[in-house]
């Protein structure tokens, strides 16, 4: 059994199945996965706006909304971690290995994801009471 439903002033006519009459069920907005940049200046010199760029676009790429870049001339991961754990980002995206003094500190992975974009490397993050 088809009703016929049309808009106030008759705008447009449209028909549904009975059982579709009442509150239509909304689509959820898409959940926004967060993103955010670590780049070391002291090791990318003049091309740092090319590894900036190179990280947004991978964050494009992969559907990650960047909150923006932590450039830093040492390596203070406990800043990085800080930054981190207070914005809730879903990803930190490193454009080498170096970047992080080949190793990502698991005390880092136990709050996000970690992405080196050359070579392509993700380091999932950790829950801490499935490795005791």
């Amino acid at each position: 059994m088809h009703k016929q439903i049309s808009d106030p002033a008759g705008a447009r006519r449209f028909t549904r199945a009975s059982a579709d009459i009442g509150f239509a069920r909304r689509r959820r907005p898409p959940a926004v996965r967060t993103a955010i940049g670590y780049v070391r200046a002291d090791l990318t010199g003049p091309s740092r706006p090319q590894c900036e760029s190179l990280i947004r676009t991978t964050a494009t790429d992969l559907g990650y909304e960047l909150l923006g870049t932590l450039i830093l001339t040492a390596t203070p991961l406990a800043r990085l971690q800080f930054l981190v754990t207070e914005l809730a980002v879903d990803v930190v995206l490193c454009p080498t290995f170096i970047h992080l003094d080949g190793q990502v500190p698991a005390d880092l992975l136990n709050v996000t994801d970690v992405i080196v974009i050359d070579p392509p490397i993700t380091y999932c993050r950790r829950a801490p009471q499935l490795l005791d």
